[in-house]
């Protein structure tokens, strides 16, 4: 008889989600600069159109990182916890979400990979999410994904061994 796999529990280090915030706040006054460069500099108006519409996209995307890393920083507790009751992600839900609610798959993209993942609120009960994860579920179903992603930073683990530990709870995986 096979053992079932061991319980995943990834404790929150608040330093590495700051000095992430941090790189993200720097982003976002990185665009800002390019915005007010843009504006400023007096070039043609493609010039101009260029350097606000880079600089406003790079402000608006540091802005959301920052703020989603900096309210991670602030999670109390376990980060992640993968185990045969269910999945906890604490960035989208404070408890334990059953398996039952969870469909997710490996999404390998042009220069990445990632576990993404949805949840079934009829079954696991409302959500109540972020600004910032909203604004990155909205990203993520414009690109045709599911609403959330796991991340990996601080798990010690790599995504084939987070999915393959996803796979002996859930195997349903639709990858």
């Amino acid at each position: 008889m096979d053992s079932p796999p061991p319980r995943l529990t990834v404790p929150n280090r608040p330093f590495t989600a700051r000095a992430f915030g941090v790189f993200w706040a720097l982003e976002a006054l990185l665009g800002l600069g390019f915005a007010g460069y843009g504006v400023f500099s007096g070039g043609e108006g493609w010039y101009v159109a260029t350097m606000l519409g880079l600089g406003l996209f790079l402000a608006f995307i540091g802005t959301v990182l920052a703020v989603l890393a900096f309210s991670r920083a602030r999670i109390k507790g376990a980060l992640l916890v993968i185990g045969p009751e269910g999945l906890r992600d604490s960035g989208v839900a404070g408890r334990m979400i059953p398996w039952e609610a969870i469909s997710w798959r490996y999404v390998v993209y042009f220069r990445g990979a990632a576990i993404m993942y949805e949840i079934d609120e009829t079954i696991s009960g409302p959500l109540r999410l972020s600004l910032p994860v909203r604004i990155l579920a909205l990203f993520n179903r414009a690109f045709g994904y599911e609403r959330f992603s796991l991340m990996t930073m601080g798990t010690g683990k790599s995504l084939s061994q987070l999915s393959e530990l996803l796979s002996a709870y859930k195997p349903e995986s639709r990858s």
